[in-house]
């Protein structure tokens, strides 16, 4: 294969050299570069990465990790340079210089297949041209680049075992919990989209077992009494809700989810419903300001629903999701649940298509106070609490609170 040589443009350079090199001259040089300027041709350089990602049989990449690093490219780009390791390289050369502006240039070079490459970071890389070729990317983001060069050939394995030990973490602590979600299982059992859960990465699933989790959470009762206290502080929390899931699940006499579960698939089919509702009325409303595939109702976002029938017709944010979700919370009995049971107040099919115009109304209002930003919008406790009124004022007037 002929070398890959490409420059790189960034604010600020550093090159530190390698301790116990062993007379290689062995060095470290990093930087933040913005996503859309790393070469598409580096797809090719993964040989030195034990670690290849996975993908699905729509060609996008598959695992609770990737996906997860997708959803942040997508929704939250201007955080991507903190919530991400970033991309390592081995490199034959990298040559910095000066430019106007007191930036540098770094003229970067890979001349062996072998021992050159990608050699931890394959899934944030994959994933970045993922959203760069379905335009389903904004831009805004940066990642770290990480350049070795002069590592002998002997370290190589090691050097690549070592940083690809933080993601064999993370799947270890899902499977270690594997028993966990037997619950989870027992509950989805011959229902729609039990097979599409996936419960560790690297699972065949479309849904992570951890959004699963997530929208339980937003019922949670407990937790969420009213309209003074919202889910928005799980929002992009994930630890905090599988730690949460995991301590209350045990508890025989107090535990919410065993209170949630009964209802779980119905739950599930009302987010599915929800965003099948708002991309009607939002399908032309722009969110990404890509030149294609920028607007909710885009070809490419149509979707099969995962546990419903029919078809989503749209991309809905999360951060748009749940706060309209986690208002439903308000058509739940209180006093059935303080009984252990989990009842509604008026089927959920009945009361969405009464309440879902004005939640998205709310919702969009403050997707363009956030500066189009919705992973903003889940995070703070505007939109739920407005969307959590929206649903209670509409049973008060109804009768079906208060009576």
């Amino acid at each position: 294969m002929k070398p890959l040589k490409f420059k790189i443009i960034c604010d600020d350079y550093r090159v530190l050299q390698i301790p116990n090199s062993n007379g290689h001259k062995a060095k470290l040089g990093t930087m933040f570069v913005k996503v859309e300027a790393l070469p598409e041709a580096l797809k090719e350089w993964t040989s030195v990465n034990p670690r290849n990602p996975k993908f699905s049989k729509k060609e996008k990449l598959s695992g609770q990790v990737a996906r997860s690093i997708v959803k942040t490219l997508e929704e939250e780009p201007e955080k991507f340079a903190l919530k991400n390791l970033g991309i390592y390289l081995l490199v034959d050369t990298a040559e910095s210089k000066r430019i106007s502006g007191d930036r540098h240039e770094i003229d970067i070079t890979l001349s062996d297949i072998d021992s050159h490459g990608i050699v931890n970071g394959g899934h944030t890389f994959q994933a970045i041209r993922q959203v760069v070729e379905q335009n389903t990317y904004e831009g805004s983001a940066f990642v770290r680049l990480h350049l070795y060069q002069n590592i002998p050939e002997e370290q190589i394995v090691d050097l690549a075992e070592g940083l690809n030990k933080n993601l064999q973490v993370d799947q270890a602590s899902l499977k270690n919990l594997i028993n966990k979600f037997e619950p989870i299982k027992k509950a989805m059992l011959g229902l729609k989209g039990e097979n599409e859960i996936a419960y560790s990465d690297g699972e065949p699933g479309s849904v992570d077992i951890l959004d699963v989790l997530h929208i339980l959470s937003v019922f949670d009762l407990k937790q969420y009494p009213g309209k003074d206290k919202n889910p928005n502080d799980i929002f992009g929390s994930k630890q905090k809700i599988l730690s949460r899931y995991c301590s209350d699940i045990d508890n025989i006499d107090t535990s919410s989810f065993k209170i949630l579960l009964p209802k779980m698939h119905e739950i599930l089919i009302l987010s599915d419903e929800i965003q099948k509702e708002c991309a009607k009325i939002t399908s032309y409303y722009k969110i990404k300001n890509t030149e294609e595939s920028n607007r909710v109702g885009s070809v490419d976002h149509k979707r099969e629903a995962v546990f419903s029938d029919g078809v989503i017709g749209g991309l809905i944010p999360q951060g748009w999701l749940y706060p309209m979700l986690s208002a439903f919370r308000a058509n739940v009995c209180t006093e059935s649940w303080k009984k252990g049971e989990f009842n509604w107040l008026i089927e959920p099919s009945i009361l969405l298509p009464e309440v879902i115009k004005e939640m998205v109304e709310i919702i969009t209002t403050a997707h363009k106070e956030q500066k189009s930003k919705p992973g903003e919008v889940g995070r703070k406790p505007t939109a739920y609490q407005l969307c959590y009124f929206t649903i209670f004022m509409h049973l008060v007037m109804s009768g079906h609170i208060g009576k």
